[in-house]
This record gives C-alpha cells, sequence and structure tokens, in this order.
C-alpha cells in the first residue's frame, strides 16, 4: 500500500530545474541581448541549474539513507508497512509541496507573462495582421494567475503553520480495529476548540482520484502556546466500499494500490488549517501498540542557509534578467514584436534564419528586404499569417543564377513566385531574395 504523495520528491524538482537551467541558455544562443543583458540571463540560468544539481543530490543522499534502513525480505513480506521509512520511523511529516524557491521562479515565470498576457487582452494591441489577441490574452492570463496564486495561497499556508507531524502508536492501523496517532502541529486558536479529525479510503481511476470510503470526528483540543498535540483515536468499522491491500501483493499491485488520508482540520478566520498524512491501514490481526520515538526531523528543520542563499540568488538574477529584458524591449520594440508576431527588425541571415525556424507554422514573409550595413548582410520582411492550405519556400542571398534555377524548380513543382527583391551585398555581387506559394487561398 503506497502512501499518499503530499510533497514532491527532491528529484523532481531538481531535475526540472536542471532543465530550465539549460533551456534558459539554450534561449540565450536565440536572443538578442547582449553586454550586461547577456550576462544577467547567464546567471539566472546557471543558479537555476546549480540549484537543481542540489536537490538531486540531497535525493540521492536521501536514497542512500533509506537502502541503509532496509528490512530483510521475510520480515518486509510479513510486514509490508514497513517498507515505507515514514511509517517504519513511525513519523510522518507534512510540509508544503511548494518551497520559497518554488514560488519564486513560478512568480518569474508565470507572474510576467500573466501581466504580459492579461495587458493584451485588456488593451488588445493592433497587429500587423488585424488579428485580436484579447480572447487569447485573458484566457492565457487567467490561466497563469490562477496557477500563481494557488501556488501562493499553499506557500502561505506553510509559512503560517509549518510542519506537522503524526507519530503513529497503532503499526499498521486495522481494519475493524484502531487507527491511533499523536500529531503535533501549530494549531491556530479560532473562536471555539473545535478540530476536524477524518480519515479517507482514497483509490486512484486513471486521471482521477475517488474517495471510496470515509469517516470523521469532530473534538476539542485546547490551543498551546507554541506546538499543540492532537490526539487521533479513530476506530475503524468495516464498511463496503472499503479498500485495502493484501500483505501478500506483489510490487505492480502495490504500486495501484488504494491508500488511507488523515487529515486534521481547522475552520479560523484567514487560511484555514490542515494537515494531511498518507497513514498505513491493513485488514491483519492486531499488532501491539508503542509510543512513537521522536525521531530528528530532517523534513520538517525550517534552518536551510543553502536553500536561502539560493533562493536569494536566483530572485536577485531573475529581476536582473527581468529588468534587462524590460529595457532592452523599449529601445527595441522586441517585446511587443517578437512574442506576438515576427520581427520586422533587420537582422543578420542567421537570426532570419531562426525567426524563420520559429514562426515558419504560421507566419511567411510576403516579400524579403536585404541590405549591406556594417559589413554584414541583414534581411528583413513585413511578415503575414500564411493562407489556408498553402504552402511557402522563402530563400535569401541568392546569385541570379542560382536564384533562375531555383525559380524553375519551384515552378515545376506548382509553386508561383510571390515576390522578388534585389540588392548588392557587402562584396559587390547582386543577391536575389524570392518567396514562392503553392495552394488556394480559401
Amino acid at each position: 500500500m503506497a502512501p499518499m504523495v503530499l510533497s514532491l520528491p527532491k528529484v523532481i524538482p531538481g531535475v526540472f530545474l536542471m532543465a530550465l537551467g539549460l533551456f534558459a541558455f539554450w534561449l540565450v544562443g536565440l536572443s538578442r541581448l547582449r553586454g550586461w543583458y547577456l550576462i544577467a540571463i547567464v546567471v539566472l540560468a546557471l543558479a537555476l541549474f546549480l540549484y537543481g544539481v542540489r536537490l538531486v543530490w540531497a535525493w540521492l543522499a536521501d536514497r542512500k539513507a533509506a537502502l541503509r534502513e532496509l528490512l530483510p525480505g521475510e520480515v518486509l513480506s510479513a510486514r509490508p508497512w514497513l517498507r515505507v521509512r515514514a511509517w517504519r520511523r513511525r513519523e510522518i511529516v507534512f510540509g508544503s509541496p511548494v518551497s520559497t524557491v518554488f514560488l519564486l521562479l513560478a512568480c518569474l515565470f508565470f507572474g510576467a507573462p500573466a501581466l504580459l498576457f492579461l495587458w493584451a487582452g485588456i488593451t488588445d494591441p493592433a497587429t500587423r495582421s488585424g488579428e485580436s489577441l484579447r480572447i487569447t490574452g485573458l484566457l492565457w492570463g487567467s490561466v497563469m494567475a490562477f496557477i500563481l496564486v494557488a501556488l501562493t495561497y499553499w506557500r502561505l499556508r506553510h509559512w503560517r503553520y509549518g510542519n506537522s507531524v503524526c507519530r503513529l502508536i497503532t503499526l499498521p492501523g486495522r481494519l475493524g480495529g484502531w487507527l491511533k496517532a499523536d500529531v503535533e502541529c501549530a494549531l491556530p486558536a479560532g473562536a471555539d476548540d473545535a478540530v476536524i479529525v477524518r480519515l479517507k479510503n482514497m483509490e486512484s481511476r486513471g486521471r482521477s482520484v475517488a474517495e471510496l470510503w470515509r469517516m470523521e470526528q469532530r473534538i476539542a483540543v485546547p490551543v498551546q502556546a507554541d506546538r499543540t498535540v492532537v490526539n487521533v483515536r479513530l476506530q475503524i468499522p468495516r464498511a463496503s466500499g472499503q479498500k485495502v491491500l493484501s500483505p501478500n501483493a506483489g510490487a505492480l499491485a502495490r504500486f495501484a494500490a488504494p491508500w488511507w488520508v488523515l487529515e486534521v482540520e481547522k475552520k479560523v478566520p484567514g487560511i484555514d488549517f490542515l494537515a494531511q498524512f498518507g497513514v498505513p491501514v491493513y485488514d491483519v490481526p492486531e499488532m501491539p501498540e508503542a509510543p512513537a520515538p521522536r525521531l530528528p526531523m530532517e523534513q520538517a528543520s525550517r534552518s536551510d542557509p543553502a536553500g536561502r542563499w539560493a533562493a536569494a540568488l536566483i530572485t536577485v538574477a531573475g529581476a536582473a534578467a527581468l529588468v534587462a529584458i524590460t529595457y532592452q524591449a523599449s529601445r527595441s520594440g522586441w517585446l511587443s514584436t517578437s512574442i506576438m508576431q515576427p520581427s520586422a527588425q533587420w537582422m543578420a541571415s542567421e537570426r532570419f534564419q531562426r525567426e524563420l525556424d520559429v514562426w515558419s507554422m504560421s507566419h511567411y514573409p510576403p516579400a524579403i528586404e536585404g541590405r549591406c550595413a556594417g559589413g554584414r548582410e541583414e534581411y528583413r520582411s513585413d511578415w503575414q499569417p500564411i493562407p489556408p492550405n498553402t504552402r511557402f519556400i522563402a530563400r535569401w542571398d541568392m546569385t541570379a543564377r542560382f536564384y533562375n534555377l531555383k525559380n524553375r524548380e519551384y515552378a515545376a513543382a506548382g509553386y508561383a513566385l510571390e515576390s522578388t527583391t534585389r540588392f548588392t551585398d557587402c562584396s559587390g555581387v547582386e543577391a536575389v531574395q524570392a518567396t514562392w506559394l503553392k495552394g488556394s487561398p480559401q
């Protein structure tokens, strides 16, 4: 029986941050940023990558510690709940699935695009193609803002209440018997001392999660100054619809097994208190009770100097990158032309090719202009949406002879010449640019 996953293993955000850092490095190659702007992006990418490496190494250290605690196979066969380290230690920690660093990244990568899309949806700026951005901007802006608000709410709840710890007395909880545990938490003061203790039986069904059965009790728990202990004493009746995992189940059955969740909830003004724990419940003979040992709480520790430094570095680097991008956009109009539609600025041949690669599914250059500037050839075009049922070919920096060959080749393939332009390149040779279309607009 697998416990409900209430927080992401360190390896998942670690790999995600490493991939995000590498993706940011790749974006550097596509950007027009130079100088200090480029340095800000590189520092941000490096901070993301290094913090991801740190999380992966921390996960590997946790895995090694867990492997050292593994019990013999015959013991695990008779008592499969001992496979889960938290259950074996009789101490389950409920923290926040959203770390401070993750929330800062969400603010950077969801907050700024959300503002951009909402601004586009509200003001509906005119585009060269005449398309309206109102619906698209409001839709994407609202989705990103909702995600950011949800992540912020989860993080604020953890900042207010910290980690909660469930110390198991019965191991495991038993159908027709008891589930006993002491939950240590920062319970908030309210209008009364009422606390809801809830036990739920859950099952995964495809992409959704179904609740099979539940029971709850309302108990009075006086709030202590620092940490309050909620004594959970639930007698679990046998009922139709309940599902537990057989102790003899194989690995595949354990992976897709139903699970049980213990919730401790208190309604207060503002952010309610809620702690959730995946707990072991089996249909087995009664096991002897034992007080849960108070082991060192690695997961509950709030002291993380390296994490705070990494969060500060990512925040500063991210802020610098956003300032650099905004400043560059105000000078060159890059933000308004490159995100919503292709850029119409003059650019080197390599950059023009990348612009074509990015936008070739939706836009095409009806006429390509060329010039020699600063000792290099540059190109631009007033991009337009591709007509329905139409394909295009665009080429530039061709000699007159090569253009004549390609024009005959494309004409034989059913393409019609859309436009042709010429200019003298930096070596004094006439260069030809052309665009061909195939298909009839409908």
